[in-house]
């Protein structure tokens, strides 16, 4: 053991400590030397190292909306100061869903919802230009919480989702929502809609869109004060909602003067009564109704969708043989709806792009007449068609289909549904598809059950060979 130190050279690297750091200079610059030689220049590498922390707070807020989760955005706020203060003033987009199309898959999964509540409080009180706010959990949230979120984005808030119930029943969101003076769209769930009676207490002045699902007590004089309210208001959604009213006979009635896009899916009503006399877009969805009537103009339709309606009396006005729609879509709806419509199809159009008769309900008196051959004619610039042809019910029509030779120059998606794949279903694919040259995509839609489909799948398949180009997709209704 030695009793005196020995004296260090000051060039040496004996320290340990020295030595390291010196090893770790010599790599980096190494590292560097590497570099440059790939990239061409030492100043260009350092740049790109620290480039990350150059980005204004603009766009680190810009980074952190299109983020979006709640979770990840404060994980990425801790990166530094910089991010945290872009967090605060550039915020703008913030949601509860890692997929915002699924409704069921937890985002947080082995969070409580107290954790989550006061994370998304947190958050959101940091916040001062947050515009866009979608909420979605499958459990609920205290409503005082979800109040104080509302307060806080009143005067920023642009775009706004929550479909969550709160723990206490009854709560009115609507209600805190038309303190909002900027906000433009409106997606409500469990919630109740009763408004203020005083006039100007309860308008929205920018609402555009407005979305509501599964509401609490409603009556028909609640949605008819509502519209009324929205004074520009230009898409209205109304789905689930089981409406309730003074009336015995159930009517309800909307207008607006606005109003460009309805949409009622879910619906039971003895009446319904629109007046909208700027009306683009009508979707009937899994509705019944005795009676349906559009009031005034109804020449400036474009997109008429009815699927799984039932209705006694389906009136679209006086001037619906004016008609100059670009979408047709009727889906698994009574005859009544058919007989409503029938005169559309009897007339040409240049406009019409897209034309959907699924699964239709024969009724002899009123029957639609559709085949290859008058489809092509009336409808040149169709690029969307969807037909439902019974191969055992109607033979004559089958054979009549066969003979066609009308060629599709425009049609890019087709859709042929029966309720049983035989021989002469596939004679009928294979026909069509030798008529439209430049189809991309073919769905072909039966009920038919496994015993059927290991019959038929063999043809199928060499059918599919012969026809490369087309994306042919092959599944069962139910």
């Amino acid at each position: 053991m030695y009793l005196h130190a020995k004296k260090k050279n000051p060039n040496s690297h004996s320290d340990p400590v020295t030595h390291v750091r010196s090893h770790r200079h010599w790599k980096g610059s190494t590292r560097g030397s590497q570099t440059a030689t790939e990239s061409g220049g030492t100043e260009e590498v350092g740049h790109q190292e620290r480039g990350i922390e150059r980005f204004p707070v603009e766009v680190i807020g810009n980074i952190l909306s299109h983020i979006g989760n709640v979770k990840d955005v404060v994980k990425a706020s801790w990166t530094c100061q910089r991010w945290r203060v872009a967090l605060r003033h550039h915020l703008h987009t913030l949601h509860t869903l890692k997929q915002r199309e699924s409704y069921f898959l937890p985002a947080f999964e082995g969070s409580r919802t107290q954790e989550l509540e006061f994370l998304l409080t947190d958050t959101i009180l940091q916040t001062i230009h947050l515009q866009n706010l979608d909420i979605r959990y499958w459990t609920r949230f205290s409503a005082t919480a979800v109040i104080t979120w509302f307060l806080h984005t009143a005067d920023s808030l642009r775009h706004l989702t929550y479909e969550v119930p709160t723990t206490t029943l009854y709560v009115n969101m609507l209600e805190r929502c038309t303190r909002m003076r900027c906000l433009e769209s409106l997606r409500l769930q469990y919630t109740d809609i009763r408004l203020t009676t005083h006039p100007t207490a309860s308008r929205f002045i920018c609402l555009l869109s407005l979305s509501l699902s599964e509401l609490v007590d409603v009556t028909t004089l609640q949605l008819q004060s509502l519209v009324l309210a929205c004074v520009k208001l230009e898409s209205f959604s109304l789905t689930k909602t089981h409406v309730t009213s003074t009336d015995p006979h159930w009517t309800l009635n909307l207008t607006s003067s606005s109003l460009k896009s309805l949409d009622l899916g879910n619906m039971s009503l003895d009446s319904v009564i629109l007046e909208a006399n700027l009306l683009e877009t009508l979707r009937l969805d899994y509705s019944n109704f005795k009676k349906f009537k559009l009031v005034k103009k109804v020449a400036g339709l474009n997109c008429l969708r009815i699927d799984h309606v039932r209705t006694d009396n389906l009136d679209l006005g006086n001037d619906i043989d004016c008609l100059d729609l670009e979408e047709i879509a009727v889906k698994e709806s009574c005859s009544q709806v058919c007989a409503a419509i029938d005169c559309v199809f009897s007339k040409p159009s240049s406009k019409l792009r897209t034309l959907e008769v699924i699964r239709r309900e024969w009724n002899y008196h009123h029957p639609l007449n559709l085949n290859l051959e008058t489809i092509s004619c009336l409808f040149p610039r169709l690029d969307r068609l969807g037909l439902s042809v019974d191969m055992v019910d109607d033979s004559a029509m089958v054979e009549s289909q066969l003979q066609v030779s009308t060629v599709f120059e425009k049609l890019r998606f087709l859709e042929l549904e029966d309720s049983a794949i035989c021989d002469k279903f596939l004679l009928v694919i294979d026909g069509a598809l030798k008529r439209c040259p430049n189809l991309t995509r073919l769905l072909v839609t039966c009920d038919n059950g496994s015993e059927f489909e290991c019959e038929f799948m063999t043809p199928f398949a060499k059918l599919v060979r012969q026809f490369l180009h087309v994306d042919i997709d092959f599944k069962r209704a139910f």
